[in-house]
């Protein structure tokens, strides 16, 4: 949140040297409001550009085969341009090839899920799939695994098959919407 005001000040400051600019090219012309408004809009595409870059930028920090499960988009009255498109606020990913199996053939995995939200540090949360029982649990610290890697002490939760995280990571596809 830090740089998105730095870069807004900045952006602001060439807004007001645009409007400043215009101001000498018309010969003074132009009122001199023109460099506040200037400013003003400049500081509006300076924000609004960062807030529609920050979910393609955050997908490039995640390994290359990253799945995305899940996004929540924003809309509010005071964006009224999100109305139009809106603008991804936050996600969840996960990589197959960071998914391990607990025990051969158990039907159990466990994925590294991303959990990504604007202004938000980022996450990783281990996430227990049992793919036989379509259910899906955290790791907690008191969770323990037995000889056959099979998993105790666990809150098994999931809307079965319908779940997208199960479906994802136990069909390889999320279920059409």
């Amino acid at each position: 949140m830090f740089w998105t005001l730095i870069a807004a000040v900045f952006a602001g400051l060439a807004g007001a040297g645009i409007g400043m600019g215009l101001r000498k090219l018309t010969g003074d012309r132009l009122p001199k409001g023109i460099i506040p408004v200037m400013a003003g809009v400049m500081m509006i595409v300076a924000t609004v550009g960062q807030e529609y870059a920050w979910y393609p930028n955050n997908l490039d920090d995640l390994p290359g085969d990253a799945v995305v499960l899940s996004e929540r988009e924003q809309q509010a009255i005071y964006q009224p341009w999100t109305f139009i498109r809106p603008w991804v606020r936050g996600f969840i990913a996960y990589s197959p090839e960071e998914t391990v199996e607990t025990a051969y053939n158990s039907g159990i995995f466990v994925i590294q899920a991303h959990i990504r939200e604007r202004w938000q540090p980022a996450m990783i949360r281990p996430v227990l799939i049992d793919c036989t029982q379509a259910l899906r649990g955290d790791i907690l610290p008191e969770t323990t695994f037995d000889d056959q890697g099979q998993p105790d002490e666990v809150r098994w939760s999931g809307e079965g098959e319908n779940d997208i995280i199960i479906a994802t990571v136990c069909g390889g596809e999320p279920p059409a919407s």
